[in-house]
């Protein structure tokens, strides 16, 4: 019985340590399990893309643009304390990934990005034997756009996204030979050290937000209203030194006060891109800043202007009229290129909201219109006249009067 027993305790022991032996000698990644991690379904391998993120302000016609995304093989230890595997032409080599952006790629409304994938990165990668597959994974930059200027002076600017990271990939021995990608996560480790990355979507692909690119530009600069391809124009529609936006008053009739001043109330909201806190504007010689979002009272009397050099395209601005008695306002105004005409009320306040200013011509003028004065009462000229008319007719009277009583 003893005997029996010692046999079974035997028996289990070895089977436990041969159990042991297996588990210790599969790599085993914490990762596997993780939220962040890209997971294989079954052992068909799992698909990865990543996302190139286009922050773009509406009022700008999306640019000529082709971001490469590199994969460079990294050495180091995994957390089994194996080493990474090696990565050549043959096994587990990436090749540059592109995407590509032009004029047809629309922002939609209400939208302040364009977000583009490069499809499954390992497609066509082969991984000939099971391990950690470890990447370094950078945007190129400064390559695959060119700058819209003039005579050296730029109009658009593109911001690059500097951030590195590595991409661990985990290859795994299938049941029947051969292998699969078994999972695959991304950690952020320059300019800073920010962990594990989620992707944005998961599925049947894990797609990751990885590379953010900014592209701004000055308002106002593209000169003709109906230059088709303003994300590549023709360098004579081009002007740097175009003004953004021009507000101009008109005073109208013949006995409109042309010294009056004309209150205006603007406030201006800033760009999806933009990061600055306020604009500068001028009336004449006299500098005037405007905080986005806040209410700024200006005024302007017959032919004055307030003027703005540069403005970031994609601003938009609310302007406020304060009604004048007797006067009736109304603009003719360029928004993006596009004529707009606009009626008001008289000795009512004039309103016009949300007025995008694009990277084509930006001008309102509005006019204030105050009807002639039509002449009243009698004309002194003519009194003998009129008296003469009178005594006749009082005359007559008195002698009708006289031949009926007769």
């Amino acid at each position: 019985m003893k005997k029996t027993f010692f046999k079974k305790l035997v028996t289990a022991s070895i089977a436990a340590v041969t159990a042991l032996s297996v588990f210790r000698g599969v790599p085993t990644f914490a990762d596997d399990n993780d939220v962040a991690t890209a997971k294989a379904t079954g052992e068909t391998s799992a698909k990865v893309s990543i996302n190139k993120v286009l922050n773009i302000a509406e009022g700008i016609t999306t640019p000529e643009a082709t971001f490469t995304f590199t994969f460079t093989p990294k050495t180091g230890t995994s957390s089994n304390g194996a080493p990474y595997e090696t990565i050549d032409s043959s096994n587990g080599q990436i090749t540059d990934k592109n995407v590509s952006y032009s004029g047809t790629d629309v922002l939609a409304t209400g939208q302040t990005n364009i977000k583009k994938e490069t499809g499954d990165i390992f497609r066509e990668v082969n991984y000939t034997h099971a391990g950690e597959y470890v990447y370094t994974v950078a945007e190129k930059q400064n390559v695959g756009w060119k700058v819209i200027q003039k005579n050296g002076s730029p109009i658009d600017f593109m911001t690059y996204d500097n951030r590195n990271y590595e991409m661990h990939v985990i290859v795994k021995n299938k049941t029947t030979g051969g292998t699969y990608i078994s999972s695959v996560y991304f950690k952020q480790v320059s300019p800073s050290v920010n962990g594990k990355v989620k992707p944005s979507e998961s599925g049947t692909t894990y797609k990751y937000d990885l590379f953010t690119n900014i592209y701004r530009k000055n308002a106002g600069k593209i000169t003709d209203p109906n230059e088709p391809n303003p994300n590549k124009p023709n360098v004579s529609k081009v002007d740097p030194n175009a003004k953004s936006l021009v507000i101009k008053k008109v005073v109208s009739g013949a006995t409109a006060d042309k010294s009056k001043d004309f209150t205006f109330k603007l406030t201006f909201t800033k760009a999806s891109t933009e990061t600055s806190q306020s604009i500068t504007g001028k009336i004449g010689e006299t500098s005037k800043t405007f905080v986005y979002g806040q209410e700024t009272t200006i005024t302007l009397r017959h032919d004055q202007s307030l003027v703005f050099d540069t403005i970031p395209a994609g601003t938009r601005y609310k302007l406020v009229e304060t009604g004048s008695q007797g006067y009736t306002a109304s603009a003719a105004y360029k928004e993006n290129g596009a004529s707009k005409n606009q009626a008001g009320t008289v000795s009512t306040n004039f309103t016009q909201d949300s007025i995008l200013i694009g990277e084509k011509p930006n001008d309102n003028t509005i006019t204030n219109s105050l009807p002639d004065v039509t002449p009243t009462g009698l004309l002194i000229d003519n009194l003998p006249f009129i008296l003469m008319i009178g005594l006749g007719l009082a005359g007559f009277v008195v002698l009708s009067k006289k031949r009926r009583q007769a």
